[in-house]
């Protein structure tokens, strides 16, 4: 048993043999190797949700439109200001003296060349969204319409063209990679140099230790599942739209329905349920290879056959603009478009919800999937060459295919407005099923048309590139539908890098089954269903992230020496009281749920010792801002209208009293950490927090008694040995 095994068998595990058929002497059967925990929750979380939008259909959907724009309304600035954040974090890793290490042991060489690797990370990190985008989306920003975008109406036509080219880079260039790179690069590290299991939790442990492998780790297993989960489905979803616009492109018979995409759904799962079955070196590296080659080949031929020099000339302004701006786009959170108030109405209150966020909602969503995709095929490589790998040729390739389609597509667009095509016009108009003169008013055309609109141009040309398309949009659906099905199916086997079939079959299905419920809840609108599912799936992961970019710092600093892996720590984890349940923990844990001011003082007095009109003050300093958050907050519903942000502005009066208590703690007694942990820890986990701070101030009290009872002197605070007694929390309640 190597030493990833025999971390992952700390985990829960559940084995059993499903007996299939007897043949003779021979008896057939199916394993199953399974977290128990992981497996059921993720499952039913899902199923529930699929049975949801089956049965109330329009009530999802607008439940899930409502919370895309409450997300985009209150927490642009997390999704912004985070990617930016991440981003800056990999720059530093990069030139710092940790990016030579290793991800494995130092003879360990590369398992796949350098071609090899690359389709496969195009192929996973990317796939149907170029296909679907690749026009749309230059398109859209060039001629929003009524909708506007935040650059509409400013400059000239030209400028127009040029912006519309460089929101589109940012949406597809370094910030959205960099997710990947996050949680690749962590879980690589973790998994070749620690031997920890290819699986989520993993990237916990510099924070957690040994505490990922219970409670704690299981949930963010199953945070992880339902993310990739929805991520992965958004993509299957605009695939299916997208394959049966073209199949009616070349069969009239076939209409544009959910029924049809709910068949191309199940026809594409059927297909990738082989391909997983197969294993990743067998079935998801050729499909990659062979996604790339189509790929390739149609990017080759449009820009053979297209205006061969102005693409090459947008290619390089477009990269010159994208890296002139890139960290101007990527701050900018339409603060003031989005309150909808401006005069002039040149800016769209709406934009920032159904581009940006929604992207980054989807990469984040995306990222459990494509990160520990990319950190199965990464061993052997150094820290600096896969961010190298991941930063530069798939980035620089996508950027060349948007280039090529999307500036042929404002090239068509521009031409059709040259020749007076209208969106009423029965040749290249909305509604037309022929082009005028080759040309198709894109801006007036459906997002999932335009790309057959753009084949159609190239003459007799046209059908073949859209049959080639239609293959390689096919293919690329597979290979995302197989490599998500294949992650998933390792999440809830604890990472096990080589499941049982049954359980990849299931999880197939399970894909194949929300992607289907997605575009049925949307109806006619199910691209609003899709963008909105990855919006929400994309939050909770995006904190994760964060303790993810501070878990790699520390993970590489113990494995430097820089920090002493053996050093102080607090006495007991943060989710102590979930990771190893009892009834007095859990006591203890409500207490700090309903009076966190009264556990963290009792903590400091016995840390430090001091006067009780000291504690009573520091009591009463985090008590009353405490309590009077909660008072207010109900005094809203009375209505006491604005109270509530009163009460969130006190309430950070406790969070900064309890912030400095644990820093000074920590101080102390020489455990690493920062004030910007300690006030995040408490400010989103403040029982946890207290919790900890209580038994390692209770550990320190019975550690300084026995010190004190070996010199022969008596303790001065026996009434807190042991942390809170019964008695002493009844006097306090």
């Amino acid at each position: 048993m190597n030493v990833e095994e025999r971390a992952s068998e700390k985990c829960r595990w559940f084995r059993f043999k499903i007996p299939c058929c007897k043949l003779g002497r021979l008896n057939c059967s199916f394993n199953v190797r399974l977290n128990p925990v992981v497996s059921l929750f993720s499952a039913l979380i899902i199923w529930a949700f699929v049975v949801w939008c089956v049965l109330e259909a329009k009530a999802a959907n607008e439940d899930m439109t409502e919370w895309r724009r409450w997300i985009t309304l209150k927490c642009t600035w997390l999704y912004i200001g985070t990617q930016d954040a991440w981003a800056l974090f990999i720059v530093v890793l990069y030139f710092s003296k940790y990016s030579k290490m290793k991800l494995g042991k130092s003879h360990e060489k590369p398992e796949f060349n350098d071609a090899t690797y690359f389709t496969m990370l195009f192929a996973a990190g990317i796939g149907i969204g170029l296909f679907y985008f690749g026009v749309a989306e230059p398109i859209w920003h060039y001629a929003p319409g009524h909708y506007g975008n935040r650059y509409y109406a400013r400059y000239s036509d030209n400028q127009q063209a040029q912006d519309a080219m460089n929101l589109t880079f940012f949406h597809w260039g370094i910030h959205g990679w960099i997710v990947y790179v996050v949680v690749g690069l962590l879980l690589a590290f973790l998994s070749y140099r620690k031997g920890l299991p290819m699986t989520m939790r993993s990237c916990f442990y510099p924070l957690l230790g040994n505490g990922i492998f219970g409670w704690v780790g299981d949930f963010i297993d199953i945070l992880s599942v339902v993310c990739t989960m929805f991520g992965v489905c958004t993509s299957l979803g605009l695939g299916a739209i997208q394959l049966n616009a073209g199949f009616k492109r070349l069969n009239k018979n076939i209409t544009f329905s959910t029924t049809n995409q709910i068949i191309t759904i199940w026809g594409v799962t059927a297909c990738a349920t082989l391909s997983v079955i197969s294993g990743l070196k067998l079935g998801i590296r050729r499909l990659s290879e062979l996604c790339f080659v189509i790929g390739m080949m149609l990017m080759l031929i449009i820009l053979f056959y297209d205006d061969t020099w102005y693409l090459l000339n947008l290619y390089v302004q477009s990269i010159g603009y994208y890296l002139q701006y890139v960290v101007q786009v990527g701050f900018h959170t339409d603060a003031f478009a989005q309150l909808g108030n401006a005069p002039d109405k040149l800016e769209a209150a709406e934009w920032m919800n159904d581009w940006t966020i929604f992207y980054w909602g989807w990469w984040i969503a995306w990222s459990p999937f494509v990160g520990m995709f990319i950190a199965k095929i990464s061993r052997g490589r150094t820290i600096r060459e896969f961010i190298n790998a991941t930063l530069t040729a798939p980035i620089f390739y996508t950027f060349l295919w948007l280039t090529i389609f999307g500036g042929a597509g404002i090239r068509m667009e521009r031409n059709a407005a040259l020749a007076n095509v209208t969106c009423s016009s029965p040749f290249g108009g909305k509604t037309a099923t022929k082009s005028f003169q080759g040309f198709y008013r894109l801006s007036c055309r459906p997002k999932n048309d335009m790309w057959f609109d753009l084949m159609d141009q190239y003459g007799d040309l046209g059908d073949f590139l859209s049959i080639v398309s239609l293959i390689g949009i096919i293919l690329y659906f597979v290979t995302s539908s197989d490599s998500g099905s294949l992650v998933i199916d390792c999440l809830s086997a604890n990472g096990d890098p080589d499941p049982p079939i049954p359980q990849r079959i299931f999880w197939a299905l399970t894909e194949g089954a929300t992607a289907t419920a997605l575009l049925y809840a949307g109806g006619t609108d199910a691209l609003n269903a899709l963008q909105a599912v990855s919006i929400v799936a994309g939050l909770p992961y995006t904190i994760l992230l964060c303790f993810m970019c501070v878990a790699l710092w520390r993970a590489v600093q113990m494995e430097d020496g820089d920090l002493d892996a053996n050093g102080p720590q607090f006495s007991v984890t943060l989710f102590h009281p979930i990771s190893r349940p009892s009834h007095r923990g859990f006591f203890k844990l409500f207490l700090a749920i309903v009076a966190p001011w009264y556990v963290i003082a009792i903590a400091e007095d016995r840390k430090k010792g001091s006067s009780p009109l000291a504690l009573a003050c520091r009591m009463v300093l985090m008590g009353v801002p405490f309590y009077s958050w909660i008072a207010m907050m109900v005094a809203e519903l009375i209505p006491v209208e604005g109270i509530s942000y009163v009460g969130w502005a006190v309430l950070f009066l406790f969070f900064g009293v309890a912030t400095a208590i644990r820093t000074g703690m920590r101080l102390e007694d020489g455990i690493h950490g920062s004030m910007a942990e300690d006030f995040f820890v408490v400010m989103f986990l403040y029982p946890f927090a207290a919790f900890q701070m209580d038994r390692h101030a209770s550990h320190h009290q019975m550690k300084k008694n026995t010190e004190d009872v070996e010199q022969g002197k008596a303790s001065d605070n026996p009434r807190y040995e042991g942390g809170l007694d019964d008695k002493s929390v009844a006097t306090a309640l």
